[in-house]
């Protein structure tokens, strides 16, 4: 009975010995298919992983000046580019209809005040008659200095301020329109500057985007290999760049 016994607590140790071999050769397999972590940090909280593209950046804030930031996530500063862009466009329309009505008001003033005939007539004529009280002052100055070519027709262009105070009234209204429809231009020029500035501004916070997304990278490196005595050992390493 104790041989029995004996016996079978043999096999107990011997299957013992040999699973935890087993375990061992399996754990030691599995340790040298660890694989290489690469970790990239990013310290600033507004960017998110994945590079942005830097052309569909310039030409989203070239169309609408704001919205390349916007696609880069920075859109607090985009914000400012379509702010100004709102005011610029609201300013043209408004110097324009100041423009326009202040135009419609000296025409009107002319005809009633200086017997102008505001039809057929070209801005030069309404720029013209402001300078002088009436066509005749004007034509013989013309003669005088010798320049025929820049005489009115007198029925076509006839004009007499009823006294000089109409004619430099007439003068502010005409000065405050045209003053209006310059202030349009420097709106215009001034938009397609927002633009421009904006997308060069998405081009380079893209470059930038990108940069930051892909810098400081840290390799951690692991693995199990044999050492000189024949035994193996865990390793790993570190490493990064700036």
């Amino acid at each position: 009975m104790k041989k029995i016994i004996q016996s079978v607590t043999l096999l107990l140790i011997f299957n013992s010995i040999i699973y935890s071999q087993n375990s061992i050769h399996q754990l030691k397999h599995e340790l040298k298919n660890v694989s290489t972590l690469e970790i990239k940090m990013n310290s600033n909280p507004s960017f998110t992983s994945g590079e942005k593209s830097g052309t569909l950046a310039f030409f989203l804030s070239l169309l609408v000046p704001g919205i390349g930031e916007l696609y880069l996530n920075r859109y607090d500063v985009g914000k400012y580019f379509t702010a100004s862009e709102g005011v610029l466009w609201l300013s043209l329309v408004g110097f324009n209809y100041y423009g326009s009505w202040q135009r419609d008001n000296y025409k009107s003033f002319a005809s009633t005040y200086g017997r102008v005939t505001v039809d057929e007539k070209d801005e030069k004529y309404f720029a013209t008659i402001g300078g002088y009280m009436n066509i005749n002052d004007y034509n013989n100055e013309k003669y005088l200095y010798r320049e025929f070519d820049k005489v009115y027709d007198v029925p076509k262009f006839y004009w007499n301020w009823q006294s000089n105070e109409d004619r430099k009234k007439y003068r502010g209204m005409w000065v405050s329109s045209e003053n209006s429809f310059n202030n349009i231009r420097f709106a215009v020029a001034l938009i397609v500057v927002n633009h421009i500035v904006s997308a060069i501004n998405s081009a380079i916070m893209a470059s930038n985007y990108n940069e930051e997304i892909n810098q400081s990278p840290i390799q951690i490196n692991s693995g199990v290999e044999l050492d000189q005595f024949g035994d193996y050992k865990y390793m790993l390493n570190f490493s990064t760049s700036f």
